[in-house]
């Protein structure tokens, strides 16, 4: 196929809606191709096939692909979302409530979700702003568990090719600029989104800890959001071993001698009463108490260590924060309501 220059196909391929009736064109003909797919993804054969497309549910909105079919005698539905734009599509809580409209109408067995982006958790976001669909992603397989496949653009027409001679003409030649389209539309949102991080990190600030907290805390992940880069920590997937470890590395930092002591912060009656909600919340949950020590013991030390700013309403979350001397008041870890903590190695 000829090649073309990406920008120029934009057009052609800049609403979802044309990427997402490529592939129903697609399906919709050639159920085999259905068929190779269900297999591939969930290891499953899928008979009587059946595919629709902008499948609509009241006040839930519309599945861009739907596919009906068999397996062993029992009804079952595959729901496709396609986005072609991960930096600007993304809604956050859309394949629970599509998941959830099509449970709820009690009609299948099984019901399975494939999510359909430019980028998945495979690629490298190294100093780059990591895609909404990627946590959108996150949320539905915890949700829909082996039920759920988050898949690329770049897998997809890998599959593809693979039947480019059972295809229409016309069906290859879009394929085909589609392909060119999406891979130069991939590498322009990372390029746009690059994080031009600041040079200042932790070592900048507290001079005489010497431990690199990246070390320490090796079962974080390094993310790069607003011109930081940060140390993220989801504490829920953490043993009390880990959580331990946590809770030394922020009593290490705020030992340091670079930390105005002579400081005096008073916590907010909204940031108690807050952190008083968010721990009988815990409470309730049995799942949670692992959990529940840890944040209970944080917050007391926040809130007992005048010197230290303990800030926040537990709406979205608390943070820590201190002055260090001769440069100003730093946050030193964000504590995010869903069980997120973030350090800042530089901003």
């Amino acid at each position: 196929m000829k090649e073309y220059n990406g920008i120029g196909l934009t057009p052609l391929f800049h609403s979802e809606i044309s990427s997402s009736y490529m592939l129903y064109d697609i399906f919709n003909n050639h159920k085999e191709i259905v068929a190779q797919l269900i297999k591939d993804q969930f290891n499953i054969l899928a008979e009587n096939i059946y595919v629709s497309r902008e499948c609509s549910y009241t006040n839930k909105g519309s599945i861009d692909i739907f596919i009906k079919f068999m397996d062993s005698g029992e009804n079952c539905a595959l729901m496709i979302e396609v986005k072609v734009h991960d930096y600007l599509s993304a809604t956050d809580g859309q394949i629970g409530v599509y998941y959830n409209a099509v449970i709820e109408d009690g009609s299948f067995r099984k019901v399975y979700f494939i999510y359909l982006t430019q980028f998945t958790e495979e690629n490298d976001f190294t100093e780059i702003t990591e895609p909404k669909t990627i946590i959108e992603a996150k949320k539905g397989k915890e949700l829909i568990k082996n039920e759920f496949k988050h898949i690329s653009w770049e897998q997809v027409h890998s599959f593809l090719a693979q039947y480019y001679d059972i295809l229409t003409e016309e069906q290859r030649l879009i394929v085909s600029l589609n392909r060119q389209w999406i891979l130069y539309q991939c590498r322009a949102d990372l390029e746009a989104n690059k994080i031009d991080v600041g040079e200042r990190g932790l070592e900048n600030y507290f001079f005489d800890i010497k431990f690199d907290i990246r070390n320490v805390l090796s079962f974080g992940k390094e993310v790069y959001e607003n011109n930081r880069q940060i140390l993220r920590i989801d504490l829920s997937v953490l043993d009390e071993k880990q959580l331990d470890i946590v809770l030394d590395a922020i009593k290490a930092y705020t030992s340091s001698n670079a930390v105005n002591k002579s400081k005096q912060y008073k916590t907010e009656d909204l940031t108690l009463q807050g952190a008083k909600e968010f721990l009988v919340n815990m409470t309730q949950h049995i799942e949670e108490w692992k959990l529940l020590s840890f944040y209970s013991r944080l917050f007391h030390f926040a809130v007992n260590e005048s010197y230290l700013k303990f800030n926040g309403t537990g709406s979205r979350g608390f943070s820590i924060k201190l002055e260090i001397k001769g440069k100003g008041e730093i946050s030193l870890c964000t504590i995010y309501r869903n069980r997120i903590i973030d350090f800042s190695l530089k901003r």
